[in-house]
């Protein structure tokens, strides 16, 4: 069944199974990124419960019942629905489209929406840019209970970003550049009386989204990070970890397979306003300093894997620096990053945390320029690179520090 903009119909009529998927393809204009999410709203159409809101940073609801499964079948994004699984305080999911960054929803190309059940597409709904002028962000369609479960393709506009939409939704958001209002305390019950009665009770303030803890899953992406906390320089703090691949099992296989760890090694290359640049790595065993220049200062090589937090690196004074390319390297154990499940999460002292995973990897390259940190003023901007090398001198390439290179090898 095809549907038009503003058209609704009743779900058992589209389809008697409870357990659906929502396929959703939006087609941005060149340079353009969507972002797509879906609210889980209660009766008053707010979101009363966090854990509904899922979207890149929160994949699934508590109970299963509502989960982002990711692109599959040529659909951007495929949420999976089992309405017997929700509890009874979810009556309405919202699927959303936000522009990440410039422009506006008006240059869409031709994009879709399908409900889909055991394989089948039951509905589906068309809209594109020229359904829209100067908006961020599409309300697409929605399920909603109302005696019964429906479908409406809703199509419609909304001016602010996924920000906007938290807190039109009655959330409220926590981020870097977000500090969430305090919550006034309850006044003071009356007098004594001979019969008081009890004071009234605060509205509970909203859901806090937590978009404070940003994944960079697209090469490109960034995030500022505010250096200055409780009037001190904010140190930042970045961990390297990865996975072994599992040992073979039975008798035969012992005697054929390697016993051999993967060992990744993290370092940098940076360079300091200052001028002053350098390479901080296991290789050589240049560890940096904690308390003098660069400030940079790498706790240990991992060469066996057993270390439960990976490596850790450490800027104590970002502010001093101009750029630092983090890199992630496999000196043995593996021929290339598609084994081990690397992720690069880079925090600071006030909660911070971005997580970068190394999430498209070349077979044919052991050496991963994963991300750079920029100074911005009084903030950093971490960007997710990527890039993959055959080794160091390629990697200093691109991002110009200029060093001659040799050799090298640990103790």
């Amino acid at each position: 069944m095809d549907f038009v903009r503003g058209q609704k119909a009743k779900l058992q009529d589209l389809t008697p199974s409870r357990q659906i998927e929502v396929a959703v393809n939006v087609a941005p204009a060149a340079g353009q990124t969507i972002d797509l999410s879906c609210f889980g709203l209660d009766a008053n159409g707010k979101l009363s419960d966090d854990r509904y809101f899922v979207f890149y940073n929160q994949k699934s609801s508590p109970c299963g019942g509502l989960a982002a499964a990711g692109p599959q079948g040529g659909s951007q994004e495929v949420f999976r629905i089992d309405l017997a699984r929700l509890p009874a305080t979810i009556k309405r999911m919202v699927f959303i489209a936000t522009l990440d960054g410039t422009g506006t929803m008006a240059t869409l190309g031709v994009s879709h929406l399908k409900i889909c059940a055991g394989g089948q597409t039951c509905a589906s709904y068309t809209f594109s840019g020229s359904d829209f002028k100067e908006e961020k962000a599409v309300m697409i369609a929605e399920i909603y209970h109302k005696d019964v479960w429906r479908f409406a393709a809703n199509g419609q506009g909304f001016n602010g970003g996924l920000s906007a939409l938290v807190a039109h939704f009655g959330g409220q958001e926590i981020g870097p550049d977000a500090t969430p209002k305090p919550v006034q305390p309850p006044p003071l019950p009356p007098a004594p009386a001979p019969r008081p009665s009890a004071p009234p009770t605060p509205a509970p303030p909203p859901p806090k989204v937590n978009l404070g803890k940003v994944s960079l899953d697209k090469r490109g992406s960034s995030v500022p990070v505010d250096l200055k906390k409780s009037g001190g320089v904010q140190p930042i703090h970045i961990n390297l970890n990865w996975d072994q691949p599992q040992a073979k099992r039975g008798f035969l296989s012992s005697l054929v397979s390697s016993s051999e760890s993967v060992d990744l090694d993290l370092g940098c290359m940076f360079r300091l306003s200052t001028g002053e640049k350098g390479v901080i790595q296991p290789l050589g065993g240049n560890f940096g300093a904690r308390n003098a220049s660069p400030f940079i200062h790498l706790d240990k090589d991992d060469r066996s894997g057993a270390a439960s937090d990976g490596e850790n690196m450490y800027v104590f004074r970002p502010d001093l620096i101009d750029l630092v390319v983090v890199f992630a390297m496999i000196y043995a154990g593996a021929a290339n990053f598609s084994t081990v499940n690397g992720r690069l999460t880079i925090r600071d002292d006030s909660g911070s945390e971005v997580l970068i995973p190394l999430n498209s990897p070349d077979p044919g390259k052991p050496f991963c320029a994963v991300a750079t940190i920029k100074r911005e003023g009084g903030a950093i901007r971490i960007t997710k690179e990527e890039r993959y090398y055959t080794g160091h001198p390629d990697c200093d390439r691109d991002f110009g520090f200029g060093f001659r290179w040799v050799a090298g090898g640990k103790d």
